[in-house]
Order: structure tokens, then sequence, then C-alpha cells
């Protein structure tokens, strides 16, 4: 039995290579595709279906239950002695609150669990996981590990951009009143980069003739990291966006000290907000 594991949720967008090398134990939210179950594809697939259709497109997400955080913990139990659980930001979801809660029923093996609010979401998230078992590699303590995740949140980013205001919209995490101007936006291709900040998104500059996303992303990515002489390793996530999803690769790979890890789907949790089209490119430090 090894000494050190790490579980986390889908919302990190770690990929199966990396959580199948790690032995990471992952708990998934839950989905709610009921009013878009009839049409084809994945999720972002059916939410364009359905819109097309002039049906409700809506996509509902919640937490794992308090018992999907017990079963896990107890099963992850058999493969380490103790296991830290890298948890979605607590000020975008109420994952980290049902994983404080699973660990009070634990008993004499609450003190084996480890709960860290990694303040991110997506594979800003899924990056820390994968420094942490870096560190776990390596032979680091228990309490040298949890030092490494706090010291590296600051070093650690997300830029976005979603490719329709409308998704957004339904989501309903925008007032209605910004919901109107960002439509009125998108009719004269200008939109908006967000940045995860403190836990949750925010504007961080707004783009005028915008054609695609890949390019602006790249434009930010580059002024945001101009200033480092350290490495950065990144992973590009997309909402079935594929094209432009390896065009940012390309573009962000012909820099110096960039090395990008993987580019994949992006899970529901934060899809379900962003709508399909949206792009993601999520980067650390070294």
């Amino acid at each position: 039995m090894k000494k050190l594991g790490i579980t986390t949720e889908t919302a990190s967008d770690l990929s199966a290579e990396i959580i199948k090398k790690y032995n990471i134990g992952i708990i998934s939210f839950k989905v709610d595709l009921e009013k878009v179950k009839d049409f084809p594809g994945n999720m972002f697939e059916k939410m364009r279906a359905a819109e097309k259709q002039k049906v409700d497109s809506s996509v509902k997400t919640s937490q794992p239950s308090i018992a999907d955080y017990i079963k896990l913990f107890k099963e992850k139990l058999n493969d380490f002695e103790e296991i830290i659980h890298v948890a979605t930001s607590s000020k975008a979801s109420g994952a980290y609150n049902s994983a404080m809660q699973a660990k009070k029923f634990l008993g004499a093996q609450a003190e084996k669990i480890h709960i860290f609010d990694s303040q991110k979401s997506s594979a800003a998230e899924g990056l820390l996981v994968i420094k942490a078992e870096e560190d776990i590699e390596k032979g680091l303590s228990l309490k040298e590990v949890l030092q490494n995740l706090n010291n590296r949140i600051k070093d650690t980013f997300l830029l976005f951009m979603y490719d329709n205001p409308k998704w957004v919209q339904g989501g309903g995490r925008f007032p209605k009143i910004a919901q109107v101007a960002l439509q009125k936006m998108k009719g004269m291709n200008i939109s908006i980069v967000l940045r995860e900040k403190g836990g949750v998104l925010k504007p961080m500059t707004i783009k005028s003739n915008v054609k695609d996303l890949a390019e602006p992303l790249f434009e930010e990515f580059k002024k945001f990291t101009k200033n480092t002489k350290k490495k950065i390793s990144v992973i590009i996530v997309h909402a079935d966006n594929e094209k432009e999803a390896f065009k940012l690769k390309e573009k962000v790979e012909a820099l110096k000290n960039v090395k990008v890890l993987y580019v994949k789907l992006l899970d529901a949790v934060l899809g379900a907000h962003a709508g399909p089209g949206s792009l993601l490119i999520n980067f650390i430090y070294e």
C-alpha cells in the first residue's frame, strides 16, 4: 500500500492517461441531461441540436453527494494510507463542503483524509493535482505536498472565452442586464476574455473584431506570461471546439519554455454554464 494518494472531481479535467498513471480517485458531479437526452452526440452536441430545434437546451449540474464522497474515500483508503482530496473552488461549487461533511462520517479514518480547496476549476485544478502527484513520486511528505499545493495556487491560472453568450445566459451566472449587453456585444464581434481569480471567473479584457477564440486567447496568454522566465505547463480544454483548441495549441507551442500537456473536452460541470464552443487555456508556472 502506498503512503499517499490523491482524489479529486471530474471538474478538474484530468486526462484518462493521467488518472490511470497515478491511480487518482475521481468523483463525478451529477449531470441532468433530461431536457436534451433525445439528441445525439456529446453534451455540447446535444445542446446545439436542442437549440436548433428551439427546445430548452439547458443542462443542470450539482455537486456529488456526501455519500458519494464517503464511498470514494473508503475505496481509495484501500490503496493509500492517507489521501489528499483536491476540491473544486469552494467559491464556485459546494463540492468542497460536501467533501468536508463526508470526512466527518469516517470516524477514525477521518484523520487520514485531507481536504484541500484548490481555489481553481477545470484543468487549472488538474494542474495542481498533477504537480502534487509529482511531489509524491519524489518522496515528499504529506506536509510538504500540502505546502506546495498552497504555494502553487498563485502560480496557476485559467483564461476562458465563451463562443456565444446565450449559453452563459442560460447558465444563470450573469445578471439579466449583463446578459443583454453580452448579446449586443456578440452582434458587434466583441467578446470578453475571462480569468479565474479568487476562485471565480471574472472579466479580464474586452476584445474587438473577434472572429475566432484561439487568437484572442493566445494574445492574452502571451501578454500574461511575457515577463516570466519560468517554464510553463499548459492544458487546453474545449467545449466541442476541437479545431480552435488545436489552433491554440499550435500557437502556444511555438513560444519558448511552454509545454502543452494535452487537449481535452471540457467536463460538464463548467461546460453546462460555458456552453458549446467555449475555449479555455489553463497553465502553471514551474
